[in-house]
């Protein structure tokens, strides 16, 4: 994307801040602060002063400033050396400059969905029943516990008659 020209048609400029969702068609580009999710039909590029704290769904993606968020871009997401994304990808390709800060999974497919989400379900499934397992098991073992316990002792004090 570095080297395409874009076309941006919606600039929201450094210093203005919005509170709720965006969306927008065709390109567009933030250098200011957008807390909601935001939607863009086209390419969204974030400017170095540019935060986002929502979920991102666009076409193509390039970070310069900062998201706290997902990201679903199918065609590709580039971020900067100045870039902070904190949040899961899912695209069609990325690039990831050396000094950018990612925290998140990276889920690459073609179309850049979520290719995932049936392994993620069956994991989870999964996790379900091993905790089911442990829970009966621990049941079990006190069960078993309670059925060894031993005969409580009884002691019987007999006390002896003082001599009159």
């Amino acid at each position: 994307m570095k080297n395409q020209k874009l076309n941006i048609s919606t600039l929201i400029g450094k210093g203005s801040v919005m509170n709720g969702d965006f969306a927008a068609p065709g390109s567009v580009r933030i250098d200011g602060k957008i807390t909601g999710n935001v939607n863009v039909e086209g390419t969204l590029v974030i400017g170095t002063s540019g935060v986002i704290r929502g979920n991102v769904k666009c076409g193509g993606i390039v970070v310069g400033g900062d998201i706290e968020g997902n990201i679903i871009a199918p065609e590709r997401a580039e971020f900067s050396s100045t870039a902070r994304v904190i949040g899961d990808v899912h695209t069609g390709n990325i690039i990831i400059d050396e000094n950018a800060l990612f925290q998140g999974r990276c889920i690459m497919s073609e179309e850049g969905n979520p290719v995932r989400e049936k392994e993620t379900l069956s994991y989870k499934v999964k996790e379900r029943k091993d905790s089911k397992k442990a829970a009966n098991e621990v049941k079990e073992a006190l069960e078993e516990a309670k059925e060894n316990e031993p005969e409580p002792v009884v002691e019987h004090v007999v006390e002896a008659e003082e001599e009159k």
